[in-house]
């Protein structure tokens, strides 16, 4: 999560009353604790945590609400931040088998950085990965075609054809915003199309 740190702003608290389209509203947790990547947020993401304030936002509105798969993640994230990594992980695992695209892309990184003492375990990246691929998400859809051509998914059952990983890079190339993200589709496309997986 500290990977993609943007410049943080603290967003005001006044938005905790403001509505989402979805009729969703904006609690401090979000307006504390969302990340600005995830397509789930309904706040100015933040890139920065503050880690008490987060924390204690986060755990309140997930008791309010705890089938709330946004909420979840952001409470996974805040509590990965603070290094309180075992309390961070059914939060992280609760959101991302709820359907969030962006915790299923953060806890596969998670897990194939082997972050905070965990073990690595391709297989259960190469899930996440083209879970969250198939959902849209920018970074699934990068990285899951490069670690595929780069073998590392070795051992697993590769859940996504070549004619599939290809449409997450065309989808991907679509999505890229600006210059250095479509270098970046077009060197892992060049990747793939090299790689013995799409042959």
């Amino acid at each position: 999560m500290r990977y993609i740190s943007l410049a943080a702003a603290l967003v005001a608290l006044a938005f905790s009353g403001s509505a989402s389209a979805e009729g969703d509203y904006i609690t401090e947790c979000d307006a504390l604790v969302s990340h600005p990547e995830d397509p789930d947020r309904i706040a100015p993401g933040v890139g920065d945590v503050l880690l008490l304030a987060g924390r204690a936002a986060c755990e309140a509105a997930v008791a309010e609400d705890p089938e709330n798969r946004r909420l979840r993640y952001q409470l996974g994230r805040v509590l990965f931040y603070a290094g309180d990594t075992e309390d961070s992980l059914p939060h992280l695992e609760f959101a991302a088998e709820a359907g969030s695209k962006q915790a299923q892309f953060v806890l596969g990184y998670i897990i194939d950085e082997a972050l905070q003492g965990l073990k690595r375990d391709a297989c259960k990246v190469e899930d996440l990965w083209v879970r969250s691929a198939r959902q849209g998400r920018f970074a699934a859809r990068v990285s899951y075609p490069r670690n595929v051509a780069l073998g590392k998914f070795k051992g697993c059952e590769i859940q996504a054809s070549s004619s599939e990983i290809n449409s997450f890079l065309d989808a991907a190339g679509e999505q890229a915003d600006g210059y250095y993200q479509h270098i970046l589709v077009e060197e892992v496309a060049a990747t793939y199309a090299a790689s013995d997986h799409a042959k």
